[in-house]
């Protein structure tokens, strides 16, 4: 059969966008099943989940299509400062807004630890890409279904590094958290050859207890005390380090008017750290909740396991006081002797009782001559002869 020209064009445009959705796919849980692999698979265009049929009402059903592409393009491991707590589930992605409807009737996956007390996690990839590190978390205990999903809710339970790929599926082998009931897995996936990551959360059901106790995702590694208050100006430079000495990163803020106080300094250098920092927190912890607090004493820091923190502080230089000049140093009450004036030395008392040293040459010229104009303080140019002493 004989395409034409245009015929031939027509077919590679289509070609084009019917393999596009793959091109720029990355990947998502598997096993168990995401929320947005799930309503996938429960028919997209008409959900069998009520969840999914709610999700595709905001959304429509082409998020479910590009089940593999929920992303930030610029997370840089920096994930709470780009996916803000309730958009957990769309990895900030307007796009997937649809899935961070706050609902239990999301389609769960049964999951329960192996003899070992772990669970190997299958995540579908169909672009394998160069990996940082996968992190996995759950949320609390305690942590209500339908309730919003906050960084806050989930404790942190596996970290791993560049697993091969077998096919187009990584298989993440992980210690299970003890759980009973109804949870959300969440994943992060970090590229290391890029700032592109990627964010997965997937309903599921713990089944047949087992699993183990994560450690603790903080460690109480002392108090912030303030002994009194600090200085405009004050740098206070939290310095967080690994076992081996080795600085991990250091937030840093200057205080300004309001932050000064002994119980105001802890809690701005607390919000700048939990804002910015990777390693630390400040604060009251409660039920696995770090909360700055204004106190002097109350609040403490708290670390990722094994590392070390200093906090350094560096007040402003002094300034030192200018001496105003003693009240009798001047040679002359103005205007007497004038046309004596030396420029750039002779200083007079002005009839405003201040003095006034007269212009270096050639504007001290000026100081010589007897007009209103240029009276010491009061005449109408008298910038133009003289420099207030």
């Amino acid at each position: 059969m004989h395409l034409s020209h245009r015929t031939v064009i027509a077919l590679s445009v289509i070609a084009g966008i019917a393999t596009s959705g793959s091109a720029f796919a990355h990947g998502t849980l598997s096993k168990p099943a995401s929320r947005v692999y799930a309503c996938y698979q429960g028919n997209p265009e008409n959900p069998t989940n009520p969840a999914c049929a709610a999700a595709k009402a905001i959304g429509g059903a082409q998020p479910f299509y590009d089940w593999a592409g929920i992303n930030q393009a610029e997370a840089h491991g920096n994930h709470q400062a780009v996916v803000p707590d309730g958009e957990l589930c769309s990895g900030g992605n307007s796009k997937y807004r649809g899935l961070d409807l706050n609902r239990s009737d999301w389609q769960t996956s049964p999951i329960r630890a192996d003899a070992r007390g772990r669970y190997t996690f299958e995540f579908k990839a169909p672009a394998p890409h160069a990996t940082r590190e996968w992190k996995f978390y759950v949320t609390r205990d305690g942590w209500q279904p339908g309730s919003p999903l906050r960084w806050a809710d989930l404790q942190e339970f596996c970290t791993l590094g560049n697993v091969p790929v077998s096919g187009d599926v990584y298989k993440l082998d992980c210690p299970l958290p003890k759980r009973s009931g109804q949870h959300i897995i969440y994943n992060t996936w970090q590229r290391s050859d890029s700032g592109e990551a990627f964010y997965t959360c997937a309903d599921v059901r713990f089944e047949g207890g087992g699993g183990v106790t994560p450690p603790p995702q903080w460690q109480d590694a002392g108090p912030v005390t303030a002994r009194g208050a600090l200085d405009v100006g004050t740098i206070l430079t939290l310095r967080v380090f690994n076992a081996q000495g080795n600085d991990l990163e250091s937030p840093q803020i200057t205080l300004a008017a309001g932050q000064t106080a002994a119980n105001q300094w802890p809690l701005a250098l607390a919000h700048k750290v939990n804002g910015t920092a990777q390693q630390a927190r400040v604060g009251v912890m409660k039920n696995g909740v770090i909360t700055p607090v204004a106190s002097a004493t109350g609040n403490r820091v708290y670390l990722k396991p094994g590392h070390l923190f200093q906090l350094d502080t560096r007040v402003p230089d002094p300034v030192d006081p200018i001496d105003p000049p003693p009240a009798d140093d001047y040679d002359f009450v103005y205007p007497a002797d004038i046309g004596s004036y030396t420029p750039g030395q002779t200083v007079v008392k002005g009839t405003d009782g201040k003095l006034y040293a007269c212009r270096p040459f050639p504007e001290g010229a000026w100081c010589n001559i007897n007009a209103e104009a240029y009276r010491p303080g009061t005449g109408s140019a008298w910038r133009d002869a003289w420099i207030e002493y």
